[in-house]
């Protein structure tokens, strides 16, 4: 029995090893929904430098444990103790699922979801997870054919008592492998509760860091080429390039799209239209921001400079304007003309879907690795606005909703799919 022995302490040291350790804290959330261990707490609640964490709101003492309250911790750091009830979650259809060269019944690998452009995948703790129960049922297995064997030996062993107590230590050994195998759990979870968590990777959507890059630059900087020469590059697009619904794209603001080199020939454009997939529209501070075609809405506050896109706007196509789908940056507001805000919403082409941001607040910091538009930006004096669903009397941004701008406009990004930007917008 010293196999079923081993195995079990394998199981544990595997699960010890395989399963990441991170530093447990009180777990707090940010209004992007993404979780962050707070780990300085202990230090000062047994005021000891070398106190440690155990699990969350609990500390190790050197000589006891204490109880934090991690609600309060979270509140002293400005985050939640539990992850926004507002962010919305979906599967994503098209992702690529493990598939194993050797098939293991118990594992099955479970669907990616997108919340709020943040993609949570667990294939790792899923594969974990099916081997546990993999090797847990050999174990079990093999414990009770070993308790089977041992009955055997004890029924027909006569009355040699060599042969007897060979099958109570066969039938012992099983029993107490047995035990230990299906006390694993419980053995992971006492010496340290996160190790019996298996936690998906967290990882930023591909849409968002394109969508980041797209809004590098002169965003919001007025027109700096002819507009003949963007006459030129759209009459090329009308009559050479596809556009593969049968809605045209209107204009968001009921504006021309802005002409100048950013867009049109900056990031490997340079004037072809097949690469022209960005279009900044200006417009008033305040402005309805206009369906381009007909569509399904969905909404997207920023939290965080981690994009230069500020609040998001999603429009994706229906009926005519099946297959296409377009997003737009620096929205000052998420809330159509004479509507209340809703997370998700139909639109017809031309309705309101929300104003025109843009303005970043006087004060504000914008990181360091942006590169600055022309105008500079943050200059705006005035009252900041702080709640993208509600209609508020405000005439500036923070520099995380407004992005990377230097003056009033919205950002339109345009997937492919729907054939050639240029060839499909009304101009």
């Amino acid at each position: 029995m010293r196999f079923l022995f081993l195995l079990s302490l394998s199981i544990i040291f595997l699960s010890s090893v395989l399963i990441p350790l991170p530093a447990v804290a009180c777990t707090c959330y940010a209004d992007d929904g993404i979780g962050e261990s707070i780990t300085d707490y202990c230090v000062e609640a047994c005021g000891e430098a070398t106190a440690t964490e155990y699990a969350d709101g609990i500390c190790r003492c050197s000589t006891t444990t204490v109880t934090v309250s991690c609600t309060d911790v979270c509140i002293a750091a400005g985050m939640d103790i539990d992850p926004p009830t507002s962010s919305t979650t979906e599967e994503v259809e098209d992702a690529i699922i493990p598939k194993l060269s050797i098939d293991i019944p118990t594992v099955s690998f479970s669907k990616v979801l997108n919340k709020d452009g943040i993609l949570e995948i667990n294939f790792l703790g899923d594969y974990i997870n099916g081997i546990y129960k993999y090797l847990l049922g050999i174990g079990t297995t093999i414990a009770i054919v070993m308790i089977m064997i041992g009955g055997l030996q004890y029924a027909f062993g006569g009355v040699e008592q060599s042969q007897i107590k060979k099958s109570k230590d066969r039938i012992s050994n099983a029993i107490l492998g047995l035990v230990l195998l299906l006390s694993t759990y419980a053995i992971l979870s006492i010496t340290n509760p996160e190790l019996s968590l298996l936690r998906s990777i967290k990882i930023k959507n591909i849409d968002l860091i394109a969508l980041d890059r797209a809004t590098t630059g002169n965003e919001g900087v007025p027109s700096n080429v002819s507009s003949s020469a963007c006459d030129t590059i759209v009459a090329k697009a009308k009559s050479e390039g596809s556009c593969n619904i049968a809605q045209s794209v209107a204009s968001p603001t009921g504006n021309k799209p802005n002409c100048g080199k950013h867009h049109w020939y900056d990031g490997g454009a340079n004037g072809d239209f097949r690469k022209i997939d960005n279009l900044d529209y200006a417009a008033g501070w305040g402005t309805s921001i206009l369906a381009p075609f007909d569509g399904t809405v969905t909404y997207q506050k920023s939290t965080t400079t981690s994009n230069r896109c500020g609040n998001i706007i999603r429009l994706t196509g229906t009926g005519d304007a099946a297959g296409a789908s377009i997003t737009i940056c620096h929205a000052k507001d998420f809330v159509p003309e004479g509507k209340s805000y809703a997370q998700t919403r139909t639109v017809l082409q031309g309705e309101s879907m929300g104003h025109l941001g843009g303005n970043c607040c006087a004060g504000e910091s914008p990181p360091a690795d942006w590169s600055s538009a022309e105008n500079g930006w943050c200059k705006v004096a005035g009252t900041a606005c702080s709640d993208p669903t509600k209609v508020e009397s405000c005439g500036c941004q923070p520099v995380e909703q407004a992005g990377n701008t230097s003056g009033p406009h919205v950002h339109i990004t345009w997937n492919q799919a729907g054939g050639d930007l240029l060839a499909c917008i009304e101009y």
